[in-house]
């Protein structure tokens, strides 16, 4: 199989400025839903609700932003970004980028988009990594000039400059996720959707990829990133803001300092107490009733023990736990509150704040308040 040859079509970067004040993205009341059929034919006449994959989603970004779309596995996250990227249609709701509507002008809308996505299946195995984004250079209407320049340069820095002329299906799995950061970038779009860029990678890959991604971002301030996301290291390395997506609902968004201080506020706190003196950790045990939550006693050089409490926002617990302290002879030497990691307080939020099930069929007036990015 041979490379497509170049027509004279219109270079990709003849495209037309957005109207003015419009954002990158903005996607207002989002409703998306799959109808479910029985396989079973006695059971095909039985009304069957359907799944609901997004619940009324309202986003913005604004260009230049790079925006984390995070969530547990079936929340929605790959279903809103195809949604942007115009592969499935919303049952309900818009969505526009740069002002123009994915719908009433795809044409337009895809020429400002670049997706990356490691699905192996949408690249020619018989053909090279060079071969693979020549096709796609050509489907894009890259000319000739402009695929010589994009391509060399994308292939030397994702490192793949040495095995640009092997065959795809000799790439490794690392390579065959830079080659899709390529092929996403080669048009330069103005946005750029990731689906998990650093799914299935070892670190060092995974380090490099999100190195580039930043390098990136300083070098086009103009560009627009959105990436869904598993990981939420890379979402804090690599993100302005984050939305959290459970069960087809946005449940927080903002940056995750936002996030973490306005869950902090209502939930409980966390303390570490740095003391000297007799172990206290058999006589402290967790009590729910008095906000007692967790106690837990760390590892420290001799002589010094410290306690790492999670204990109910304004309740009297540490109090009750300062004076065991003192009661025991002990010292205190410090006490200091902590932040808690951002892995706990995003599980909190999907366990605790969860939708119920959600019912069948779009809202016929949609809420007048929305959650935005």
């Amino acid at each position: 199989m041979t490379a497509p040859q170049w027509s004279d079509m219109q270079p990709s970067d003849q495209r037309p400025a957005s109207p003015a004040h419009e954002p990158a993205l903005n996607v207002e009341h989002v409703y998306k839903e799959y109808a479910r059929r029985s396989l079973l034919p006695w059971k095909r006449r039985r009304a069957v609700p359907p799944t609901v994959a997004l619940r009324d989603v309202s986003l913005r970004v604004e260009t230049g932003e790079t925006i984390g779309l995070l969530g547990p596995n079936g929340a929605g996250k790959t279903t809103l970004l195809k949604t942007i990227a115009t592969l499935i249609y919303p049952t309900s709701g818009s969505v526009r980028i740069h002002g123009h509507d994915v719908l009433e002008d795809q044409v337009r809308t895809r020429g400002l988009i670049g997706l990356v996505t490691c699905d192996e299946r949408s690249f020619y195995w018989r053909l090279t990594g060079r071969q693979n984004l020549a096709f796609f250079a050509a489907l894009y209407g890259l000319s000739k000039s402009q695929f010589r320049a994009r391509a060399e340069d994308l292939l030397e820095t994702l490192g793949l400059a040495q095995a640009a002329d092997r065959l795809y299906h000799t790439y490794s799995a690392g390579m065959k996720q830079k080659l899709a950061i390529a092929r996403g970038l080669l048009a330069d779009p103005r946005l750029v959707l990731y689906d998990e860029p650093t799914r299935s990678l070892d670190p060092l890959s995974q380090q490099n990829i999100r190195g580039w991604i930043v390098r990136k971002r300083r070098e086009s301030g103009s560009q627009t990133h959105v990436i869904a996301t598993n990981q939420l290291d890379e979402a804090e390395q690599l993100c302005d803001r984050v939305v959290i997506i459970n069960r087809g609902v946005i449940i927080a968004a903002g940056t995750i300092d936002e996030i973490r201080e306005r869950w902090h506020q209502r939930e409980y706190e966390i303390h570490r107490v740095s003391f000297r003196g007799p172990p206290v950790d058999g006589l402290l045990r967790p009590d729910p009733d008095s906000g007692l939550l967790e106690v837990a006693e760390e590892p420290q050089a001799a002589g010094a023990r410290a306690l790492r409490l999670r204990v109910r926002k304004g309740s009297a617990a540490l109090s009750r736990v300062l004076e065991s302290i003192l009661r025991q002879s002990g010292t205190i030497v410090r006490c200091d509150m902590e932040e808690p990691p951002f892995d706990e307080v995003f599980c909190s939020l999907v366990l605790g704040d969860a939708p119920s099930s959600a019912a069948a069929g779009p809202p016929a007036t949609p809420p007048a308040a929305e959650v935005r990015a």
